[in-house]
Order: C-alpha cells, then sequence, then structure tokens
C-alpha cells in the first residue's frame, strides 16, 4: 500500500473530523493552558518532574536549561552524561552520530529510534535506518532518553530504547532572541527565533548556521571544515468557537549541509606524531545534503479524561557523499594502513599520502559517489483515556502509525590517480556499483495501560507492527518481497516504599526488523530485555540505581559503509545468542550555600559486560570468528561523568568530566582489526555564563580543556581523533 503527500493530509483531515464528531457530543469545557506548555506536553515521552518519578521504566530528561549550559552542538557529547547510553565518536562534531542503548549497537544510531516531537526522525526508519541525518541539537529545548517497557510504544526498534528531542515551542508571547558565537578552527554561530501572536494565531520562525573550518589539516591545506543550516516555522491555531482546548500546528522546515568529511583514517604511527593530520587522497572529499520536513498536527481535549494527538508527517532527504573508496585492485586500504611498510603496502601507503605518484597499473584511485535519495511519510495518531479502574488511577493509551518509507541508491565510482599530491580524472569510464531501490510500508499499534495505586504502579503494554518490505535491484535484475509480523509485549511496576523511595522493575521483548532484500535465514533482531532498580527523589535530590540485562536470542550485523565493510552494502548477519548486562546509578543534587549561591552536583556511572553465548565463524567485518564469551564492540566496560560548579543569582560557572574506558574494535580474530583498541577517553569541559542584564547574556566554554586526543575508533579506515581543546565565546539576546 502507497502514501502519497495527498493521501497522507486526506487520512489526517478524517481523523481530524471524527475527533470534531466526537468532541461536539461531549459537555465538559476543558481548562486552556499556557500555550507554549501545553505544546511541550503533548510531544513529551515522559512529562512532568512529578511523572518521571513514578515512571515505571528507567527514563531520562535533559531540560532547556541543561542543554543551553554547556551550548553542546554535538549530539554526542551530549549524551555522554546520560547512563545506559554509547556512543562512537567519528569526526568530532557529531555530524554523523553513532548512538547505542543497553547493548544496541552503535553503528549509525541504526539500533534505537529516534523522535523529533514524538516523529520518526531517520531518513529512512525502516528501509534504512542509519543516521546519516541528525537534527541540530543547538535548535532542540529538551531531550528525552527512554529505555526499559515503555520503548514499545516508539518502534520499530524496541531492543534499545528511543531518544525524542523537542524543537522549540511558539511562545506565550512576542519575543525572540539572537545569539551569536565565536571560537576556534573558526568556528561560528548564528541562531535566531522569533514568536508572533495574533489573535488565536500563533508563529515561530527560527535559523541557526554553524560553521567551521575544522581541526584537521589535509597535507596539501585544502578545506576540512563544515557549513551546516536549519530554519524552521511553526504556525499554531487554537479554536476559538469550541468549549473544548483545540490546537492544530503546521510545522515546516530546512536543512542543508556541506561538510569536508573522510571515511580515511590514518596509521597509528601518524596518529601518535600528529593526530589532526589528513592525507592528500582525501582531498575530494565531501558530504552534501538536504532535508524537508512538514507536518500537520492536531491536538484536542474531549473532556477531562479523554484526548487525542494526531500528526501527519513527510520527511525528504537527499544526500551525495563523494569520497575516496579503495584502490583499483580493491586492496583493503584498512589492511594497508595497518601495515604500511611491508611489500606492496608501502607503495599503496605513499599514494595514499602522496609520497608518490600512481605508476603501477593497480595503484590508481577509486574515487565514489554514495547519492541516495529518501523518503519517510505517514500518519498516526494516539488517544489518552485517564480515569479511576479497580480503585486506583489509570492511564490508558492507545496509538496507530501507518508509516511508509523508502531508500533509492546510485553509487558509482570514477578513477583518480595521484600526480604531484592532486587527484586527477583518468578517461575510464564511470562504474556503476548500486543502483537499487528498498521501500517499505508498516502498519503499527499500540496499547500501553497503566494503574497507580496508592503505593504501586502497575503498567502493561503491548506493540504490533505488520511490515511489508520490496527490494529491487536494478543492476542485478531482481525483485524481493518479504512480510513480518513482531509482537512486543512489555510490563513494568513501581513501588513506593514512601514518598521518595521506590523499587522499579520490568520487562519487555525487543525487535529490531530487517531491512529489506535480505537473504533467506537472515532474522530479525530480537532481544528480551529486563531491569531492576531504585528509585530516590525529594525536592532537591534524586537518585537512580538500576541494573539491566539485554537477552539477545540474535544480534544482527550491518555491512555499512561506515563500519568499513566492503562487501554488500546493507547485508545483515546473524550474530546468534548475545548477553548484554550492566548497571546505570545516577545522582542529582543541589547544595544551597546561602540565598544566592548553590553548588549543583550530578553523577551518572554506566557499567556494562556483553558475550557472545556461542562461537562461530561470520564474514561480517566486526565480528570475525567469534569464541564463546567474546565481547561486543565498542561496548565500553565502564563511562562515568561528574558535572559540578557553583551558581548565583545572575552567573554560573559549569564544569564536567568524563570517562569512556577502551574499546576494542572487533569481537573476534581473523578479521580486520582483531585484537585492536580504542584509546581510554578523558574529557573535561568547562562553561560560564553571566546575565548582564534581563536581556543580554555572555558566556564562554572550552571543550576538552586538557586537549587529550585518543584514537576514538579505527573505521571505516584508520585512526581517527576526538575534537581537541576549543574554545568559544557567544552572546545572546532577548527582544
Amino acid at each position: 500500500m502507497a502514501l502519497s503527500r495527498p493521501s497522507t493530509l486526506a487520512l489526517l483531515l478524517i481523523t481530524a473530523a471524527l475527533s470534531n464528531s466526537l468532541y461536539a457530543q461531549t459537555n465538559t469545557k476543558a481548562t486552556e493552558p499556557s500555550e507554549a506548555k501545553k505544546q511541550i506536553e503533548i510531544i513529551s515521552i515522559i512529562g512532568a518532574h512529578q511523572q518521571l518519578k513514578r515512571e515505571t521504566g528507567s527514563a531520562y530528561v535533559l531540560t532547556q536549561e541543561q542543554l543551553e549550559l554547556f551550548e553542546f552542538d554535538d549530539i554526542h557529547r551530549l549524551l555522554q552524561s546520560v547512563p545506559g547510553v554509547y556512543i562512537r565518536e567519528e569526526d568530532g562534531y557529531g555530524l554523523r552520530p553513532n548512538i547505542g542503548l543497553r547493548g544496541a549497537t552503535t553503528e549509525r544510531s541504526a539500533k534505537i529510534t529516534i523522535m523529533e516531537d514524538g516523529i520518526l526522525i531517520a531518513p529512512a526508519p525502516y528501509a534504512a535506518p542509519a543516521a546519516y541525518y541528525f537534527p541540530n541539537t543547538a535548535r532542540m529545548t529538551g531531550l528525552e532518553v527512554l529505555k526499559g517497557p515503555a520503548a514499545i510504544k516508539f518502534g520499530p526498534n524496541t531492543v534499545g530504547g528511543a531518544i525524542n528531542m523537542h524543537s522549540r515551542a511558539i511562545s506565550d508571547d512576542n519575543s525572540g532572541e539572537l545569539e551569536l558565537a565565536y571560537g576556534g578552527d573558526n568556528y561560528q554561530k548564528i541562531h535566531g527565533h522569533y514568536s508572533y501572536h495574533i489573535g488565536h494565531w500563533g508563529v515561530l520562525v527560527e535559523g541557526i548556521r554553524l560553521s567551521s573550518d575544522g581541526f584537521k589539516a589535509l597535507d596539501n591545506g585544502g578545506d576540512t571544515g563544515f557549513v551546516k543550516n536549519e530554519l524552521m516555522l511553526k504556525l499554531n491555531y487554537q479554536v476559538s468557537d469550541s468549549d473544548y482546548y483545540q490546537l492544530w500546528q503546521l510545522k515546516m522546515a530546512y536543512g542543508d549541509e556541506t561538510s569536508h568529511e573522510t571515511y580515511l583514517g590514518l596509521t597509528d604511527d601518524d596518529f601518535a606524531k600528529q593526530a589532526n593530520r589528513r592525507y592528500v587522497a582525501s582531498q575530494n572529499d565531501e558530504m552534501q545534503w538536504q532535508h524537508q520536513q512538514i507536518s500537520l498536527s492536531h491536538y484536542i481535549e474531549l473532556s477531562d479524561e479523554v484526548s487525542v494527538f494526531t500528526q501527519a508527517y513527510r520527511r525528504d532527504f537527499d544526500r551525495d557523499w563523494a569520497k575516496l573508496n579503495r584502490f583499483n585492485n580493491n586492496r583493503s586500504i584498512q589492511t594497508i594502513l595497518k601495515s604500511p611498510k611491508t611489500g606492496l603496502n608501502k607503495l599503496y601507503y605513499e599514494v595514499l599520502t602522496g609520497q608518490r605518484d600512481s605508476s603501477i597499473g593497480t595503484d590508481s584511485l577509486m574515487f565514489g559517489h554514495n547519492d541516495r535519495q529518501y523518503f519517510s511519510q505517514g500518519l498516526q495518531s494516539k488517544l489518552l483515556w485517564q480515569s479511576e479502574h479497580f480503585g486506583a488511577q489509570s492511564q490508558l493509551e492507545v496509538g496507530i502509525r501507518l508509516h511508509q518509507d523508502q531508500v533509492q541508491r546510485h553509487h558509482f565510482e570514477n578513477e583518480y590517480l595521484m600526480l604531484n599530491q592532486q587527484l586527477v580524472a583518468t578517461q575510464q569510464a564511470t562504474i556503476n556499483t548500486i543502483i537499487n531501490q528498498d521501500k517499505v510500508t508498516a502498519v503499527a499499534s499500540y496499547v500501553d495501560y497503566q494503574l497507580e495505586f496508592e503505593r504501586l504502579t502497575l503498567s502493561a503494554g503491548l506493540r504490533i507492527e505488520s511490515i511489508n518490505g520490496q527490494a529491487n535491484d536494478k543492476l542485478k535484475g531482481t525483485f524481493k518481497k518479504d512480510t513480518d509480523t513482531l509482537v512486543s509485549p512489555g510490563f513494568g511496576a513501581f513501588y513506593r516504599f514512601n514518598e521518595q523511595l521506590g523499587l522499579l522493575v520490568g520487562i519487555n521483548k525487543g525487535f529490531v526488523p530487517n531491512s529489506p532484500a535480505q537473504e533467506e535465514g537472515v532474522l530479525a533482531e530480537e532481544s528480551w530485555n529486563y531491569e531492576l532498580g531504585l528509585r530516590f527523589a525529594n525536592d532537591e535530590s534524586s537518585a537512580e540505581f538500576i541494573g539491566f540485562l539485554t537477552d539477545y536470542s540474535n544480534l544482527k550485523g550491518n555491512c555499512t559503509a561506515a563500519s568499513g565493510c566492503e562487501k554488500i552494502i546493507g547485508q545483515e548477519f546473524n550474530g546468534g545468542a548475545v548477553k548484554v548486562k550492566g548497571l546505570e546509578a545516577s545522582l542529582s543534587t543541589n547544595y544551597q550555600l546561602s540565598e544566592s549561591l548553590s553548588v549543583p552536583l550530578a553523577i551518572n556511572y554506566t557499567y556494562t559486560q556483553s558475550s557472545f553465548n556461542t562461537g562461530f565463524q561470520s564474514t561480517f567485518i566486526q565480528w570475525g570468528k567469534v569464541s564463546q564469551g567474546d565481547a561486543l564492540p565498542y561496548m565500553p566496560k565502564n563511562q562515568w561523568s561528574i558535572e559540578t560548579g557553583i551558581k548565583g543569582e545572575q552567573w554560573q560557572i559549569a564544569i564536567i568530566a568524563k570517562h569512556v574506558d577502551k574499546m576494542q574494535e572487533t569481537a573476534g580474530s581473523l578479521t580486520d582489526l582483531s585484537g585492536y583498541w580504542t584509546d581510554a577517553i578523558d574529557q573535561i569541559d568547562v562553561s560560564a555564563w553571566l546575565q548582564i542584564s534581563k536581556q543580554l547574556r555572555l558566556y564562554g566554554k572550552i571543550d576538552n580543556v586538557s586537549n587529550q586526543q585518543g584514537i576514538v575508533s579505527r573505521r571505516p579506515f584508520g585512526a581517527r581523533a576526538s575534537k581537541p581543546r576549543q574554545l568559544i565565546v557567544g552572546v545572546k539576546y532577548k527582544f
């Protein structure tokens, strides 16, 4: 079944018409809340702080104040302080995030559910979920990380959990803000937004531009920086001729990026000498993308107990990553960089670095374009009914989503020679490597029921997805269809010993569906997930200690260019049974030194242990020959963060220290990077702000004060560094 833009809008209008007919039959008037507050409440997964205290599953919220404290533009740096979250850095700026939750592997964030305002944000969440697009976190005003049983409401990926980001709401008054910032490596930030009201209409315009010259240095002096732009328009209408609260919202946004990024890293020896060096063979590497989104939302309170929220959405994402792919004889670049001084590897290494011209016929360079077009569209609606059942406060949430997404790939290569440290095109014909189209149509529904007694809160939920995929390989002339139905139950409980301390327990079934065109025998990723913990909260402090177990019956690996896979892009591999277990701990408090001075403190810690249950031989590049008990790659055993500082009425100084253990690059042996580990990462970030007047605020920050640059990964090809020390100063003016 296919969705077009007109049909999506028609479905929304039908749903809205049904909602209008329902509210016309009710007689209870709702209290009209603050418009901005109501907008945030509607799109939130978790909601208010008091609700977070009672949540039956583990959850973490970053507020607008927390997001603005360090002014991070990089989602990696934001999430490093959230327990149970794993990241693998790649470019130092978070342009292509690699995020995992509780055992869900980090590769391109493809194993977790990522949303903006409750709408799936990956370019093609079912057909090609790798997050080559990620929203600019600098324009977000809230972020929620959800794990455990409640994650089943937010598929398709329910193994690790979900991340939901809040875009800016239209404020209650006519107001705006302009922000300007400048920093090292010619970092520039221009960010502005303005809200305006006319009667029952409200409008928000927001724009942001980020740019930098980059911290890496090409041997021939070329560009290694980036420019990112995003523009958003929101239009609200509150129905005026009704006794019931009702809100319509149209949201439109555009974004683009040009980044001179590469998959080519360094040898370990070169990294030790100059971590920020880039070889001349990557001089033409460049990513370009454009992203458009539009959504139309309708919220109505049918009574004090019943509300309905409906969203129709469409996203289009076009990208072309032009980059060095390989040598023309298919010799592995990873192999060359591992042993750059032996045999033919020495000759190829000298071509990569421009020390020698191409001359032997097999040392020409294949420069590729990974050109892809995505769309993601659908209609989703949820009904929330709050009442009293069985002597308890009850909440029933029922949701349904009709979704379709697609990716079209056109990958091709051209041959280049290295001549005088420049890439020169040959006259060889263009080689088409991939021309295909994958499309998925999915119908998902869920029900979640919660009962809150005096001391005990119980929740039970069920998610069902019917997924229909098709894959058309235009080079091979093949066409495949597949159908799958996934059922994810979940249960959670929270028992309050008193008003401050409680015990939580949860269990849920997790799935990550197959992308289209997988070979027969490739199974969906499937797990049972368990958690048990304590939660403490009062007016000044909060703490959580949660043990978790992710018990996979089948873990999947995915062949992507980002992982250094040089086989069939998109091919998936069975990994069999795997166990991931660990502990998440967090503490947040505020020490009041005087009426005007306080010392906030936040400590977060994650311990993780993973192991394959059986041994096997795999052609997946990150596994190889796996023995029973081998650990998963890119999953640190220990990671922690400590954030503190001092805060006055008109100023604040904050410092955050973070540590991530070294991580192994592969699970087993007999594959590239077997026996290699990343470096342990220790970073300190410092920020400060001063409120000059009601309208004017100055801020400054230093990322990576110690200037430590360890190897954060050797994928796809060679050692890669984190961002070095960077000083940034900025000003915000409200009007």
